[in-house]
């Protein structure tokens, strides 16, 4: 029963470990040819995106509504920041971060997001 019991605890705590390290984040998101990334409002630092499902719907909105090329996109997200080596164009930015859930965007930038 015990080895159950732990077994259940491990699970759980791998499960939900991700979400524990989440925070809220909030800036504009670029995408085009060599670019997916993320600048916080303010304009520093700048982040290569990593996302599985959650960002799908919000990068296909980008695509198929963005009005020039890499246009900023108003994005507000629960993530967080990945300590992973990069490569390639991820390299030429302050680091990888991750959107787990994706909780707002717009073309419409807001006031204090400019």
């Amino acid at each position: 029963m015990k080895i159950i019991i732990c077994i259940a605890v491990i699970a759980f705590s791998a499960f939900s470990s991700s979400a524990d390290y989440d925070k809220i984040y909030e800036g504009k998101y670029y995408w085009g040819p060599e670019v997916n990334s993320f600048t916080l409002c303010g304009g520093k630092p700048s982040y290569w995106v990593s996302f599985n499902w959650a960002g799908i719907d919000m990068q296909e909105h980008y695509k198929k509504n963005r009005t020039k090329p890499y246009q900023g996109m108003y994005l507000k997200f629960r993530g967080h920041l990945l300590d992973e080596v990069v490569d390639g164009f991820a390299d030429d930015y302050d680091g990888l971060i991750h959107i787990s859930e994706v909780k707002e965007y717009s073309f419409e930038l807001p006031e204090t997001c400019k």
